[in-house]
């Protein structure tokens, strides 16, 4: 356990895109959308602040750790999920973008950070880390896939 630099970048490069979408929010947000369960979205925020902050409180594993076919799937999941944030600022941020598939995959906006974060605990063969992942998916996916289904 231990501050590194490399934990900031890794939490940083997946939350990036969402803080330039707070200065730059979707445009045609439907008026009525039913909220999924709550205790998904409890999910999702739980899993997102633990799988943010891990990274950040555990840098030096992370920094000791040597590059495997794990961490180049993060960097490719982390390349697609750039993707589809171009994707959302080209479409003029439309709410839709955010959703519907993209490469044949439903809801990517919330499968690549979520597989982002499970790939980090492989990479690390740890469970401290792939229980948040899961929390997190579970969560984030459920939600996801409730709006694209109103939005269908």
């Amino acid at each position: 356990m231990g501050l590194h630099a490399l934990g900031f970048i890794i939490s940083l490069l997946v939350l990036l895109p969402n803080l330039i979408f707070l200065f730059f929010p979707p445009r045609s947000i439907p008026g009525s959308l039913d909220s999924a369960p709550l205790i998904f979205t409890l999910l999702e925020r739980a899993g997102q602040i633990t799988c943010l902050m891990m990274p950040i409180l555990f840098g030096r594993l992370i920094s000791a750790q040597t590059l495997g076919v794990s961490a180049v799937l993060m960097a490719l999941c982390l390349l697609v999920y750039y993707g589809g944030w171009v994707r959302y600022f080209r479409s003029g941020r439309a709410f839709t973008a955010l959703f519907k598939p993209w490469l044949g995959i439903p809801v990517p906006m919330a499968v690549f950070p979520a597989l982002y974060f499970l790939l980090l605990g492989v990479w690390l063969q740890s469970w401290l880390f792939i229980v948040p992942a899961c929390l997190f998916a579970a969560g984030h996916l459920v939600n996801s896939w409730s709006v694209y289904g109103q939005l269908r």
